[in-house]
């Protein structure tokens, strides 16, 4: 699905309160991570990058990304 449709469509979700607001924020970071990563950036500048865009720890990057932080098991 384009990048464009897919924050669109969450975007429109979000306005009629179906989903929350970090949906969409999470898409986007996702969305730009894959970028970074295809402009040769290395993971872990592309996430520490993210972190000071977004305002928000490594960590949490870490666990929109993956889904779960990397110390839990």
């Amino acid at each position: 699905m384009d990048k464009d449709l897919k924050l669109d469509l969450l975007r429109l979700f979000v306005k009629h309160d179906v989903l929350p607001e970090t949906a969409v924020r999470n898409e986007e970071i996702i969305i730009k991570y894959k970028e970074l990563r295809d402009s040769g950036m290395t993971g872990k500048e592309a996430r520490q990058k993210l972190a000071e865009e977004y305002f928000t720890s490594i960590k949490n990057i870490e666990f929109i990304l993956y889904g779960k932080r990397k110390n839990d098991k």
